[in-house]
């Protein structure tokens, strides 16, 4: 089963290298791997992972990534979305039509 990570990293010297590593390091492949380009210094990094074995915890290794020093965000494309929901404008629709 693969799930997907998405990382806000900083365009710094090694700091991919590091977050590949660690996913490595901890029992995950790496299925794909996506980069956007960097904006104000960090980009987004979307990654499919799999776990070697089932004793591996996808919650775990985003803590664990979240410790990086070049690391501002970790979270699934679901908190994305509800994220993103949260902060969209309401479009509000009157409850009764206005009077002409």
């Amino acid at each position: 089963m693969f799930d997907t990570l998405c990382v806000e990293l900083a365009e710094t010297e090694g700091a991919l290298m590091r977050l590949i590593g660690l996913v490595e390091r901890r029992g995950f492949t790496i299925a794909t791997f996506e980069k956007s380009e960097a904006r104000d210094g960090f980009a987004t990094i979307s990654m499919r992972l799999g776990a070697r074995d089932g004793a591996r915890n996808l919650d775990i290794l985003s803590r664990q990534i979240g410790r990086l020093i070049d690391v501002r965000a970790v979270f699934t494309p679901e908190i994305a979305a509800a994220a993103q929901a949260a902060h969209a404008p309401h479009q509000w629709s009157p409850a009764c039509p206005p009077r002409n």
